[in-house]
């Protein structure tokens, strides 16, 4: 036979005040944990959508780190390069750190096919044999670049994160003619197969005959070698087109068939210095289109 017994007023008292206890722990459990589920499961999908992916920046900033706010503005003074050099990143890690977002990667060197599309130099070099060109990819392998992007806050949204990456690096959607200088941009419309810049002004396509004579050069010193492409004994022959003004300046430079390396823009250096004789015709001055090659060759 049982008998019901009355709990103590002492214990019923200490069994309460555990329970008081135990519920807003358990409350402040529940706050928490999705927090940093959110953060973790953000982290996986900014993974997701960005690793060995290649990310082109808005300018092209050299140099191992780089560190912007969250409106894409650069922290410090870092100088701006060829796209073809400093222009891209193959991502190899990211991770978010409180109010930063760090994106690891590999910077890209590009050089051309014979239809003028942009490689990886590594993919071109990594597969041989010759002990110069295993150097040559262990080097490309090492071009190792550290992007830092502060955030709005210690806890972003996914809206934080993308319009913070965003602000660095062009979308999916965007165009390359956005970013690159004026005289990249009959490249990559004929690429993206979007009409090409218009010339400037009455010009004359030169043709023999017709009395019209030709600009003579009076004054064209070559290039310099870019470094990149010296290292890596690349020559070739960049197809450049401009106007030759009615007073025998250069001008409105378009790059047709490019060489990659930093070496279209020491060619456009060099040739935005050439003077001329201007062209002729019915024995006047006028201005006339051109081409004209530049050949990079090492001796």
């Amino acid at each position: 036979m049982t008998t019901d017994k009355k709990i103590p007023r002492r214990l019923r008292y200490s069994f309460s005040r555990r329970s008081a206890i135990a519920v807003p722990l358990a409350l402040v459990f529940l706050i928490l944990r999705p927090a940093s589920a959110d953060r973790g499961g953000l982290e996986a999908q900014i993974k997701f959508d960005y690793l060995e992916k290649v990310l082109t920046l808005r300018h092209f900033y050299s140099g191992e780190r780089l560190r912007f706010r969250p409106d894409g503005t650069l922290q410090g003074d870092t100088p701006i390069g060829p796209w073809t050099l400093d222009g891209q990143i193959e991502v190899e890690d990211v991770q978010l750190h409180g109010a930063r977002l760090v994106i690891k990667g590999r910077r890209i060197h590009r050089v051309f096919d014979a239809q003028y599309k942009p490689l990886d130099e590594l993919t071109t070099v990594k597969n041989d044999s010759g002990k110069q060109q295993k150097e040559l990819a262990k080097a490309l392998q090492h071009l190792k670049a550290e992007v830092e992007i502060e955030l709005p806050s210690e806890n972003p949204t996914e809206k934080d994160v993308s319009s913070a990456i965003h602000a660095v690096f062009l979308t999916n959607s965007e165009s390359m003619m956005d970013v690159v200088p004026a005289f990249w941009r009959a490249y990559f419309a004929k690429q993206e197969g979007t009409p090409a810049p218009r010339l400037k002004g009455p010009v004359y396509f030169f043709k023999p005959g017709n009395g019209m004579s030709p600009p003579r050069s009076t004054y064209a010193p070559d290039p310099e070698y870019s470094p990149a492409a010296q290292a890596a004994k690349y020559q070739g022959t960049i197809v450049m087109s401009l106007i030759v003004d009615a007073s025998g300046e250069t001008k409105d430079l378009q790059i047709q068939t490019p060489l990659g390396l930093g070496l279209d823009e020491r060619a456009v250096a060099a040739i935005s210095t050439w003077k001329f004789d201007p062209a002729q015709k019915d024995g006047k001055p006028v201005a006339v289109a051109i081409n004209v090659e530049v050949s990079f060759h090492l001796y």
